[in-house]
């Protein structure tokens, strides 16, 4: 795998109502982590809204958990650029704080588009379904360099 990548995977069940996601992103000299919550059914339904999206990417998709409120937020945005049907993944991070008395500048967050293409999209939404099942592993999405 190369250095360019984006990586998912559950740090923490609590069923039936809640997953947290670990995310880490490293993009051309730029890296960051986060955590995001949300439901498990929620999560499969927008990792599943995903892997059917590769066959028409006509509009953008999302897989977005948590929220940009100080508990951790992340939102995966999928599109074309072109008819060519070139794939970039447009990432936003929002950190929880370490602390809950935090300034609001103390929440990190980084926004970043990084060149993938639609077969690695493809595998990345599966392995986000097959994180659904068990609550192991990771989904990883590379991306590309150029």
């Amino acid at each position: 795998m190369d250095d360019n990548f984006i990586q998912l995977r559950v740090v923490y069940v609590d069923l039936p109502d809640m997953i947290q996601l670990g995310v880490v992103v490293q993009y051309r000299g730029w890296s960051a982590s986060s955590y995001a919550y949300d439901s498990p059914s929620r999560f499969a339904e927008q990792a599943h809204d995903l892997l059917a999206w590769v066959s028409s990417p006509d509009k953008a998709v999302q897989i977005d958990a948590g929220a940009d409120t100080g508990i951790g937020c992340m939102v995966l945005t999928f599109y074309t650029v072109d008819q060519l049907g070139h794939a970039r993944c447009s990432i936003k991070l929002a950190s929880d704080p370490l602390r809950r008395d935090a300034r609001p500048e103390e929440t990190w967050r980084m926004a970043v588009e990084v060149k993938t293409e639609l077969g690695l999209i493809e595998r990345f939404a599966r392995e986000c379904i097959a994180m659904t099942t068990d609550f192991s592993g990771e989904a990883t999405l590379e991306g590309l360099a150029v």
